[in-house]
């Protein structure tokens, strides 16, 4: 794609163009390699499809026992068909709010490092150092970059959070409320900005698309154990839930079960509370057990992360990483193309 930028132009407008013809070249490239497209798309998809065949079963098992133990622990065995078929479709509702939190979660990082390709491509066909060599400045260069990876990665994330709830709402578990829907659309926000900044700073290390395929096939594979996305934390070693609290997106997918849960949570209670004059009521005690096992509460060694604490470290790691991509991987990223520089002189001067 031809970027038409007058040279003759100075000052702020027209760094502002040239970060606007920039992104928007990015994401030509970007959305005309279709494939590319595709299998960011289907990733965080395929996840959600393997839970649906495989995991939800295991879970939704795993609920049902503790269900069926509390109506003998609080002798309502007696229960009819009806309730019992009316509470565990609340109840896997829950299951399936947990599981495409994960999937989110797990989807901000992947899709944005899998986007990060135009990136390295770019360094690795000398198309970065032709930028470099324009009138452009390089933290124009950069933030273009940025911005492209955070749209590309929001809007595909939104697609799947749309594709989610649709699986919600014909499930017939519940429906989310305006403001829960909009909250979790601005911790997506928050999540993507966040990957993007990690994923960026990672891949100002990489200059070759050989290296950076391995690094997305072990990430994607990886992550989702990592931050608590696929597993409850009543199924994994204690060491390993340690080991999650000191990754950001362990706190985006924790934030995010908070709002996907909080409103199935309390309609549970609510038919509890309601049904046949309150005769269930005992049966809330069950909700406490479902979020201790099923680690709806951040457990950061022994103290309970509120939500406020959960937003301020995702806010912290963006703060984090944006200044260690302004001092670290915004110098690195260019010099790979100074030492470059320097060796196709040397070659030049030895051939001489």
């Amino acid at each position: 794609m031809e970027i038409k930028i007058d040279n003759n132009q100075k000052g702020l407008p027209h760094q502002f163009l040239s970060y606007w013809y920039l992104t928007r070249r990015h994401l030509k490239v970007f959305f005309k390699n279709v494939p590319t497209v595709i299998f960011s798309l289907m990733v965080p998809l395929a996840i959600f499809a393997v839970y649906v065949v495989f995991l939800r079963s295991l879970e939704v098992g795993v609920i049902r026992e503790q269900f069926e133990a509390a109506l003998a622990r609080n002798n309502l065995a007696d229960a009819s068909d009806a309730f019992k078929e009316e509470a565990m479709t609340k109840l896997s509702g829950i299951a399936d709010c947990w599981l495409i939190s994960g999937v989110l979660g797990v989807s901000c990082i992947t899709v944005s490092l899998n986007t990060d390709y135009i990136v390295v491509r770019d360094k690795e066909t000398g198309i970065t150092r032709d930028f470099i060599s324009s009138p452009i400045d390089p933290r124009i260069i950069v933030l273009s970059y940025f911005t492209f990876n955070v749209i590309v990665t929001f809007a595909i994330n939104f697609l799947v959070y749309l594709l989610c709830l649709l699986y919600i709402a014909i499930s017939g578990a519940y429906m989310i409320s305006l403001v829960d829907f909009f909250a979790i659309l601005g911790i997506l926000l928050l999540s993507v900005i966040s990957a993007s900044l990690i994923t960026f700073f990672i891949c100002s290390f990489i200059s070759s698309e050989s290296v950076l395929s391995p690094i997305v096939a072990i990430v994607s594979a990886a992550i989702g154990f990592l931050i608590g996305a696929y597993l409850p934390s009543g199924f994994v070693d204690p060491g390993i839930e340690k080991i999650t609290v000191f990754f950001p997106g362990t706190y985006s997918v924790s934030l995010l079960r908070n709002y996907f849960i909080e409103t199935p949570l309390a309609k549970l209670q609510s038919f509890f509370m309601t049904t046949d004059g309150g005769k269930y009521l005992p049966l809330a005690s069950l909700i406490d057990e479902l979020t201790g096992q099923f680690g709806f509460n951040l457990n950061f060694f022994g103290y309970k992360v509120p939500r406020e604490i959960m937003a301020l470290v995702i806010f912290a790691f963006i703060g984090i990483f944006a200044v260690l991509d302004i001092f670290v991987g915004y110098r690195h990223f260019f010099s790979i193309h100074s030492r470059k520089k320097e060796k196709k002189k040397d070659k030049n001067v030895s051939a001489d």
